[in-house]
Formats: C-alpha cells, structure tokens, sequence
C-alpha cells in the first residue's frame, strides 16, 4: 500500500529502515525528465502495482524500486532525476521528479524539514485499497513551492478529504478527516476516513478533525469555491508539524474501481468490452448534493463506438434512470448525461450499471451523480 503518482494498483509493504538510510543522500542528476506539469491543480493519481520499475529493474526488489521512484516524484522537481548506487550489474535506476516538495534534497543530505515534506506527500498518496485516484495536493508552506498553492485549475476538486503529515523516517504518519470526506469511500480512498487501517509505510495515527487539529489558511477561487489548506497541525502529544500537505477530491468516480464487474475489462483509463448483459456496481455511492439529492448521472467515456443504452439502479432495487447512447459514435472521448429520479435520496448507496443494450459501446472512463 505504498503511494504513487500514475499507474493503478498497489499491494500493502512495510517501509524498509534499510533503506531510508540510502534514501537520506541520494545521486541526483537534472535530465529532461518526461511527464506533465505539477502542481496540484493538474491532479495527481495514487496507486501504482507493487512490482513496477523503469530501465530494467536490476538491482533493487519491486518494493525499493516503487519507494524510491515515489520518493524521487514527491521530492524533486521536473527535470531532476534520483539515481540509485550500481546494482549486482553495474546498471543504475533513474527516477525523474515531478512535484519538488524537497528541491533542497539536489544538493546534500534531506534534513528533518525535508524529511517532514517529502514524508506528507508519500503519506497523502499512500491508498489502502491500491485504486488509482485523481486527487488534488495543496499545501500553504512556501517551502512545498508555488506548485502546491491552491489555483484556477483546482477547481474540479472541491471535497476536503482530510490532511496528511508526518516524517516516514522516523515512523510517523498522521491523518485527520476534512469536511469533505465522506467523498473518499465512493473513490475508494480511507486513509483520512479510517486512518487505523492504514499502513505500508508506518501505522497511520488519526487525530480527529483537521479543523480541530490543524490551523487552516481559507482561499477562494474564481468560482467562488472555497480551499482550505492546513499550514501547521498537532499530533496527539501536542506537536506541532509545519509542512501538511492537505488533499482535495472531485466527485467524479473512475470507472474501473468498481467493486464488482460483470462482461467488462478494467483497464488503466476506464472499463471497456460494454456489451448487453455487462454491469458495474459501485459501492458507497454518496448521493448527497448540495441541493439535497443529485438529479444528473453522467458517463464520460475515454472512447465511445457504438449506440446502446445504460440503466442505473440503486441498491439492486430501484432502478433510477436510463443513459441511451448514440446511434452513432467515431471512438471520440465523449461525456453523456440524464436525468435520475432519486428525491429525497441522500448518503451512501450502492450504484449498479446494466447494458441493457449494445456491444462494444467503448471504454468508460468516469462516472457522477450532480
């Protein structure tokens, strides 16, 4: 259950004190590193399969490749790659940077605050089911970087889901639960929600609500929604930590974390082969809207092929809406919404799927209830 940046899937290991040690002065070299640009109004997925390396793999196991190329991701910028010391080969691992929570850590040993930042941006990506989930990383501490700082581009994300710190290093990682967080059961995200069932790296430690344990920095965006950004918070004994690093989600759910599939391949960007008979349940559904109940379902798919038609049910019992596709579709991406009947529903539900009609519809990437 170790954090991660891009791909899906992950498995639950314990940090490895071996090595952290070698982690604390790492080779670092500037490469014209691939990938987008950070920050955090961008998004940043979490989740990746526990035996994913890059050049080869050689030297280190599956569980020391995925830590320091998540490592190296939290900490150093785009353009800044970490290198790993020769393996049984002579072969050196590359990990290119992305967010530069800790730019420092180019040129000398990572210090405490440093370990404090890097730490929170691995803590706040560590996901106990392995999902892979778009999320959104801020942070008030100028020594995170502008990158962190709540922006336009946040807007997609409006749910508080909680604040993540810590120092890895020392076996330490502590979560409080946001405003928003009862969106993280539906993306499949626990770590603030249930913190004592979180590990992988250290034993998460939950500290009640991030309102009560964390002093908050409130911003508004253009749209006149509001972000809320821990710049410091306490931990059960009273001490206080200064580099936070607070996570927002979106209410949109990826389609291939469902909790059960019928007919369908789940694949990195949604579930494909829809095809009559086909169905997708999703658990822990939270239907409440700011209005009092959601009214739109909407699809979006990564491709869409073919005309059929999507029903929605709630609870296996109660179906609520019908999403008819189009009768003709050129594999554009595509997002399609309908009306549902669902008055007075509000909290958790479990939402099934069922094609009703079609074959090879296209791959559905996300799904939400507005």
């Amino acid at each position: 259950m170790l954090p991660c940046l891009v791909s899906p899937r992950t498995r639950c290991l314990r940090f490895s004190t071996a090595l952290l040690l070698v982690l604390v002065a790492p080779s670092v070299r500037r490469t014209a590193a691939a990938g987008g640009q950070p920050g955090s109004g961008r998004g940043v997925s979490n989740g990746v399969e526990g035996g994913a390396q890059i050049e080869g793999g050689q030297g280190l196991n599956a569980f020391q490749a995925m830590l320091w190329k998540y490592t190296a991701r939290c900490a150093l910028p785009e353009g800044e790659t970490l290198e790993t010391p020769p393996g049984p080969t002579g072969k050196r691992l590359k990990f290119p940077g992305a967010l530069g929570a800790a730019p420092e850590w180019n040129h000398g040993p990572c210090d405490r605050a440093c370990q404090e930042k890097v730490s929170s941006c691995l803590i706040a990506l560590t996901n106990r089911t392995g999902k892979h989930v778009v999320l959104s990383l801020l942070g008030s501490d100028p020594a995170l970087g502008k990158g962190f700082a709540p922006n336009e581009a946040d807007r997609p994300f409006p749910h508080q889901e909680g604040v993540f710190f810590g120092n890895v290093f020392s076996n330490e990682a502590y979560a409080c639960q946001g405003v928003g967080v009862a969106k993280a059961a539906q993306v499949k995200r626990f770590c603030a929600l249930e913190p004592s069932t979180c590990s992988g790296l250290p034993d998460f430690t939950n500290v009640g609500r991030c309102q009560d344990a964390c002093t908050l920095e409130c911003s508004r965006l253009g749209d006149g929604s509001e972000r809320c950004v821990a710049s410091s918070c306490k931990d059960p004994k009273g001490r206080r930590w200064d580099h936070p690093i607070t996570v927002y989600l979106r209410n949109q759910i990826e389609a291939a974390n469902a909790d059960a599939m019928k007919g369908v391949v789940a694949r990195d960007d949604g579930i494909d082969g829809l095809d009559a008979g086909d169905s997708a349940t999703y658990a822990r559904v939270d239907l409440t809207h700011p209005s009092g109940t959601a009214q739109t379902f909407v699809a979006t798919f990564a491709s869409l092929r073919g005309s059929g038609r999507l029903e929605i049910w709630l609870d296996h019992k109660t179906r609520v809406g019908v999403l008819d596709l189009p009768a003709r579709a050129n594999g554009a991406a595509s997002a399609r919404s309908t009306t549902v009947s669902t008055d007075g529903v509000t909290g958790a539900h479990e939402v099934t799927l069922k094609v009703v009609s079609g074959k090879n519809l296209g791959r559905l990437s996300l799904i939400e209830f507005r």
